[in-house]
């Protein structure tokens, strides 16, 4: 893909991210124990009998509400113009990739609850869906305009 169909693939995709991580950032804040439930539900479906645990540390909450904050952001910002923000994505893609590992780490080391596991996989592939998008809108073919 190249060009002009590189970059509205991108900027798609861009906005489908902001949407999601903004959608998911109000969940994690309005309603934190719901969506451990839910996601602790299909893992019991799936035979991990751990469930996610519940917390009282609202200072968590709140980062990980300004964590899906930021990156919607950078979503938004770099679907504005693919080719001039495009470094952007290899940030959006370090953070997936820190995310995903470090749930990875709880996974193996805490114990085997199924939304760390969940999450390592979901992040992962943001991660690798974001180092893609960075590849196609270097195949935009847009020289960068003079700041």
């Amino acid at each position: 893909m190249q060009g002009p169909k590189a970059e509205r693939f991108v900027v798609l995709n861009l906005r489908l991210l902001a949407a999601t991580f903004a959608l998911v950032g109000i969940l994690f804040l309005a309603v934190p124990s719901g969506v451990l439930d839910v996601v602790s539900d299909a893992g019991e479906w799936l035979g991990f009998d751990n469930r996610a645990p519940h917390t009282q540390e609202y200072l968590w909450l709140a980062l990980a509400f300004a964590y899906m904050v930021v990156i919607a952001g950078i979503c938004l910002l770099a679907q504005a113009d693919v080719v001039r923000y495009r470094p952007l994505l290899l940030v959006l893609a370090a953070g997936k990739t820190a995310s995903s590992l470090g749930s990875l780490a709880f996974f193996l080391i805490q114990e085997e609850v199924f939304i760390y596991l969940l999450n390592f996989l979901v992040d992962g592939f943001l991660a690798l869906l974001a180092l893609y998008l960075w590849m196609l809108a270097g195949r935009a073919g847009r020289p960068i305009e003079p700041g």
